[in-house]
This record gives structure tokens, sequence and C-alpha cells, in this order.
């Protein structure tokens, strides 16, 4: 199902994990999810943009194991979202080991 911006924000609030844009605050408390706009493209007719497909890339910032995708995972299965594979990058931060587990979603949106 093709959705809009609007439409996986509140998709992604509705996993119950705390949602943030390009970074997260310093109390933020694992697992959450930050998301980041990755790049766009346009579906044109007559040299006029009809829709705009901007691709955004969702991490699940987590100090656990990959089960922290499941909310996510659920919560864009039940609204038939199409989302890539997950791929986890673990990194050090304050001496203990957290994951990115990352995701894209292409949105569109209407001209």
């Amino acid at each position: 199902m093709q959705i809009n911006f609007q439409q996986l924000r509140s998709i992604m609030k509705e996993s119950g994990l705390p949602v943030y844009r390009d970074s997260e605050p310093n109390n933020a408390t694992y697992p959450y999810i930050v998301y980041e706009f990755v790049n766009e493209t346009h579906i044109r007719a007559s040299n006029r943009v009809l829709i705009d497909l901007p691709l955004y890339q969702i991490a699940i910032i987590t100090n656990g194991t990959e089960t922290a995708c499941k909310p996510l995972k659920e919560v864009f299965n039940k609204y038939g979202v199409s989302y890539d594979q997950f791929e986890g990058y673990p990194y050090d931060e304050n001496d203990s080991t957290i994951t990115q587990f990352i995701t894209n979603v292409r949105c569109a949106n209407e001209q």
C-alpha cells in the first residue's frame, strides 16, 4: 500500500515506540525510532510533477536484540506498508553495545 508522509508518521507512532526525526533527545530511552529523509523521485506527466516519492530511512535504536523491531513490523504489516528488510548495525555508545536496525520506506505524496 502506498502511504503519504503523514500516514507513515502516524503508523510509526502506533507501534508504541518513541519516534524522532533526524536525532533523538539526550534523555531518550531504548528502544526508539529515528527516521531521516534520504532522497526523492517524481512521477511526471507533461513536465509537471504528479506524485512526489520521498524515501525515508527508519532506524530502531536499541540495546536489545532484533525483537525490538517486532512492534514496528506489526503495524507496518497491519497497514500493508511496503518496507525493505531490516539490517542490523552494532556500535558502541557510552561503553554499551547499541544496535541500529534499519529499513527504508518510500512514500507517495500527491501534488
